[in-house]
């Protein structure tokens, strides 16, 4: 799945403007390392706060 942080500084969940991250379907586990590793900002070119990934898992796992 895709995480899109666009232009004006919103994430989203699928296809859309801005700098994208892929992520393994389905998997919390994935999640979880990208965020550890801080492989998630990376990609994004971005700060991630703790607001944005608890957002993040409430969106791709609930």
């Amino acid at each position: 799945m895709r995480i899109a942080a666009a232009p004006n500084g919103t994430l989203a969940v699928g296809r859309g403007p801005g700098r994208g991250a892929w992520l393994c379907a389905g998997s919390v586990e994935c999640l979880e390392q990208a965020v550890e590793r801080q492989a998630l900002a990376r990609a994004l070119r971005r700060p991630m706060t703790v607001a944005e990934v608890d957002g993040l898992r409430a969106k791709l796992f609930t």
